[in-house]
C-alpha cells in the first residue's frame, strides 16, 4: 500500500501533538502533586519548619503559587486551612531580608489570583497577604477595591501597609468618589499615614452630619498635625455627642504633640499651657497630666517654669506629674527653686516636693530637709524622714533617732523602717545605747530593729526589757528574742515561759525555745531540758512547754508527747494530739496511726489523719512505701471526711497503683468527687517539666473523672492532657474526646499497645 508524503506529514504532526498533550499533562499533575504533598506538612510547629515548607513551595515559582491560592474555598464549603497557613507562611517568608525577587514573585502571583477570585472572603484574605508582602507593584491593583463595600477595608489596610507615595496618592484620589463607610475608612487612613496632602480635602467632613465621618476626620486632622487645622480642632460643635466632647481635648493635645514632632513647638507649648489651665479648672486629671508631659518633651529645661507652677493647682495628680517631671531640669540652681518654692505652698504640695527633692539625690537639699524634721506638720515630717535618709544615709543617723524620742506610733514606724534600710554598725549600736531611754514605743522599735539585725551581741539589753513593766516592750523584747539567742540561753528562756500569762508573749518565748533548741547539735539533746521541766511542772502550764516540741523532735520527746495524748486533762490531751499532728519526723506515724484507731472523738481523728499524711508524702520514700503507708489508714474504719483526706493525700504519689486505688473510690457517692480529683491529680503532670502517667487506662480514668469534676477549668486542663497523650502515644486522632474505657492492653506495652482494639 502506497502511503503519499502528506499523510506521513499528518502522521507524524499527530504523534508529537499527542506527545506534546501528555508531557503538558504531565507537567500539570506534577505541579499540583508537588504543592499537594507540600501543603500536607502545615501547620508548622515552629519558625524554622514553616520557612523551611515555604523555600519548598517557592521553588515552585510563579504556577505553583498561582495553584495554592486557587484552591481557597469560600468559608463554610470546604476545609483550606492548609493552603491558608502555607500562604501566610509564605509572605512572612518572603519578607525576609535579600529576598525581593521572591516577594515580587509571590505578590504577583496573589495578584492573579486575586483577578480571578470571585468570592468576596476569599479575595478579602488574598488581600491580607498583599497587606504582609505587597509593595508598588501591589498598589494599582489594590485601587479597584476602594468602592467595595466588603474589601474596601482590607484594601486600605493593605496600603496602609504598603504606605509609599503610590499608596497615599491612591487613598487620596478615593475620597472624591467614595460613600458612606468607605469614605470614613480611607480618612481614618489617610490620618494614619499623617497625609499633609489630605489635610485641605478633608477638612470640610469635620462638620458633617455624619457622626462617625466626623469623629474619624476629627482624628485624621489631629494626628496629622498641620497648622491650618487648629481652628477645627479648638472648638466643638454645639450639636457634638457627649463622647466627642469628651473625645475632643484628647484630640487637641494629639494635634499638639504633632505639632512639637513637625518642629512648630511655640503653637503646640501654647496649646499645651491652655488644656493645663481650662481642664484643671475643670477637676479633669488625665488631660493636664498628659499635656505636662507634652509639654515637658517638647522643651526640655525651659518647661521648668511651667512644673513649678502646677505646684499651686489643687489637682494632686498634676501636682504628682510635675514633680515625675522634675529632673528634666537638673543643677542646684534648679534645687534651689524648688527649695523657694516650699515656702510659698501648703504643708500637702511642700511634703511632695520633700519626698521630689529625697529621690533628686541632690545634697544641697538636705539642710532645709533636715530642718522640715522639726516641722509642725505631720505630713512634711513623714516625707522629711525618708528624704533625709536618701540624701544624707549615714550623716542623717542621729537626726533621725531623735526624731524617735518624740515621734508617734505611725512616724516611728516609718522611721524603724528607714533606718533599717541604712547599712552599717552605726544603727545597731545606736539603738543598743539609746534603748533604755526612749519612750515605750520608740523602745519596742529599737528591739525589733536590734532582732531584725541580729545583734546577738546586745542579747543582754534584749532580755532585760523581757521584765519591762510596758506590755508593747515587753511583747517585742521577747519577739525579738528568736534572733539572738544561742542554745546557753535555753535555761532562762523556760523560766520566762513558765512565769508568764499572757497568749501573745507565750507564743514569742515558745519561738525563742524552739530557736534555741535546735542550735544544740544533738538532736536527742534538744528536748531534754523541756522535758526535765515538765516533770516538774502540773497542771495546763505543761502545755506550754508540750507544744514547742513539734519544732524540736527526737525519740524521747515524742514517747513524752504520745503518753500525753492519753492525759485524762482534755487541755494537756489535745495540745498532745495537736503537736503530735504537726510533729517534724517520720517516727511519729505510729503514735498518729495509733490515735486514728483508737480515739472517739473526732477532731483527734481528722487532726492526726492530716497530719500523718503530711508526713508521708514529705517522707523521703519509694512510692511504693508511701502507698503502702496511705492504704493503711484507708483500712481503718472512718467516717466519709476523714477517708477522703487520706485520698486526697494520694494525689502527691503518681504511679499506676495509686491511680487505681483512687479509682476504686469513684464509684461511691461518698468519696467520688475527691477520688476523682485525686486520680486526675496522679495522672496529670504538676508542671510542664514533669512528665504525667500515659496509656489508654490513664485516659479512661480522666475521662471519668471530667464526669465527675464540676470545675469547668480542671475539666478543660483534663481534656488537653487527655489530647496530649493521644499525640504523644501515637494514637488515631479519632479517637480523641470519645470513650476509651473499653481499651485492652497494658500501659508502657509497645506491642499490646499496636494491638489495642476497642
Amino acid at each position: 500500500m502506497k502511503i503519499n508524503k502528506k499523510s506521513i506529514i499528518i502522521m507524524i504532526l499527530g504523534l508529537l501533538f499527542i506527545a506534546s498533550s501528555v508531557t503538558a499533562s504531565d507537567d500539570v499533575r506534577t505541579l499540583k502533586t508537588k504543592v499537594v504533598d507540600t501543603l500536607a506538612k502545615f501547620p508548622a510547629s515552629d519558625t524554622a519548619e514553616r520557612d523551611k515548607y515555604a523555600s519548598e513551595l517557592i521553588r515552585l515559582g510563579p504556577a505553583g503559587i498561582l495553584e495554592i491560592c486557587r484552591m481557597l474555598t469560600p468559608p463554610g464549603t470546604g476545609d483550606d486551612t492548609r493552603v491558608r497557613f502555607a500562604l501566610n507562611g509564605l509572605a512572612t517568608y518572603v519578607n525576609r531580608t535579600g529576598a525581593e525577587k521572591e516577594r515580587e514573585m509571590y505578590a504577583k502571583a496573589v495578584i492573579k489570583a486575586l483577578e480571578s477570585a470571585t468570592n468576596s472572603e476569599v479575595k478579602a484574605f488574598l488581600i491580607r497577604q498583599l497587606q504582609l508582602a505587597g509593595k508598588k507593584e501591589s498598589v494599582k491593583p489594590l485601587i479597584r477595591f476602594l468602592l467595595n463595600n466588603r474589601l474596601c477595608e482590607p484594601a486600605v489596610q493593605a496600603l496602609l501597609a504598603i504606605r509609599t507615595p503610590e499608596a497615599e496618592k491612591a487613598l487620596l484620589k478615593s475620597i472624591d468618589y467614595s460613600t458612606g463607610a468607605k469614605k470614613t475608612t480611607v480618612i481614618k487612613a489617610l490620618g494614619e499615614v499623617r497625609s499633609k496632602r489630605a489635610t485641605k480635602k478633608i477638612m470640610e467632613y469635620a462638620a458633617s452630619r455624619d457622626k462617625n465621618l466626623r469623629s474619624v476626620t476629627l482624628y485624621a486632622l489631629a494626628n496629622i498635625g498641620d497648622p491650618s487645622s487648629e481652628k477645627v480642632l479648638d472648638k466643638v460643635s454645639v450639636s457634638a455627642s457627649p463622647y466627642e466632647r469628651a473625645k475632643a481635648p484628647s484630640l487637641y493635645l494629639l494635634y499638639a504633640q504633632r505639632l512639637a514632632e513637625s518642629g512648630r513647638k511655640e503653637q503646640a507649648a501654647r496649646i499645651c499651657r491652655s488644656l493645663i489651665k481650662n481642664y484643671t479648672a475643670l477637676h479633669e486629671t488625665n488631660i493636664p497630666c498628659s499635656a505636662l508631659s507634652v509639654l515637658a518633651a517638647n522643651l526640655g529645661e525651659n518647661v521648668f517654669e511651667d512644673l513649678l507652677a502646677c505646684m499651686d493647682s489643687q489637682n494632686k495628680e498634676l501636682r504628682w506629674r510635675a514633680l515625675a517631671l522634675a529632673n528634666t531640669v537638673q543643677g542646684e540652681k534648679a534645687t534651689a527653686r524648688w527649695i523657694e518654692k516650699m515656702a510659698d505652698v501648703p504643708p500637702e504640695p511642700r511634703a511632695e516636693i520633700i519626698a521630689m527633692l529625697g529621690r533628686r539625690k541632690d545634697e544641697s537639699a538636705l539642710p532645709v530637709i533636715l530642718e522640715s524634721l522639726k516641722c509642725g506638720e505631720k505630713s512634711v515630717r513623714m516625707a522629711a524622714i525618708q528624704a533625709a535618709a536618701r540624701l544624707g544615709g549615714d550623716k542623717v543617723i542621729s537626726d533621725l533617732f531623735a526624731l524617735m524620742q518624740t515621734g508617734k506610733e505611725d512616724e516611728i514606724a516609718v522611721l524603724k523602717q528607714t533606718l533599717m534600710c541604712l547599712p552599717g554598725p552605726q544603727i545597731v549600736s545606736k539603738a543598743a545605747e539609746s534603748l533604755e531611754s526612749y519612750p515605750p514605743l520608740a523602745c519596742a522599735a529599737l528591739i525589733e530593729m536590734l532582732s531584725a539585725r541580729h545583734a546577738k551581741e546586745h542579747l543582754d539589753i534584749v532580755f532585760a526589757q523581757t521584765k519591762s513593766e510596758d506590755d508593747s516592750v515587753r511583747l517585742a523584747a521577747l519577739s525579738g528574742l528568736e534572733n539572738l539567742v544561742s542554745e546557753r540561753d535555753l535555761p532562762r528562756l523556760i523560766d520566762i515561759l513558765l512565769s508568764i500569762t499572757d497568749s501573745s508573749e507565750i507564743a514569742a518565748t515558745q519561738n525563742a525555745v524552739i530557736a534555741s533548741a535546735n542550735l544544740i547539735p544533738d538532736q536527742e539533746k534538744r528536748a531534754e531540758l523541756l522535758l526535765a521541766a515538765m516533770e516538774k511542772t502540773e497542771g495546763t502550764k505543761r502545755v506550754d512547754l508540750l507544744m514547742p516540741l513539734a519544732k524540736i523532735g527526737g525519740e524521747h520527746a515524742l514517747q513524752t508527747v504520745a503518753a500525753e495524748t492519753k492525759n485524762k486533762d482534755p487541755v494537756i490531751k489535745n495540745a498532745a494530739v495537736l503537736t503530735l499532728a504537726d510533729w517534724p519526723e517520720l517516727r511519729a506515724v505510729d503514735a498518729l496511726l495509733n490515735i486514728c484507731r483508737n480515739t472517739e472523738n473526732k477532731e483527734h481523728q481528722l487532726v492526726s489523719l492530716k497530719g500523718y499524711v503530711r508526713l508521708v508524702n514529705k517522707a523521703e520514700l519509694p512510692p511504693e512505701e508511701k502507698l503502702s503507708l496511705l492504704k493503711e489508714a484507708l483500712d481503718i474504719e472512718t467516717e466519709t471526711e476523714a477517708t477522703n483526706i487520706v485520698l486526697s493525700g494520694l494525689a502527691d504519689i503518681k504511679t499506676m497503683d495509686s491511680l487505681k486505688l483512687a479509682v476504686s473510690y469513684m464509684d461511691d457517692e461518698n468519696y467520688q468527687v475527691t477520688a476523682a480529683w485525686t486520680a486526675a491529680r496522679i495522672a496529670m503532670p504538676k508542671t510542664g517539666d514533669e512528665t504525667g502517667l500515659s496509656g489508654p487506662e490513664v485516659i479512661s480514668v480522666l475521662k471519668k473523672s471530667t464526669n465527675l469534676i464540676e470545675d469547668s477549668y480542671e475539666q478543660e486542663r483534663i481534656e488537653k492532657y487527655i489530647g496530649t497523650i493521644l499525640e504523644q502515644e501515637g494514637f488515631h486522632p479519632l479517637f480523641n474526646g470519645k470513650d476509651l474505657s473499653g481499651w485492652k492492653g497494658l500501659v508502657g506495652d509497645p506491642v499490646s499497645r499496636a494491638k489495642m482494639t476497642p
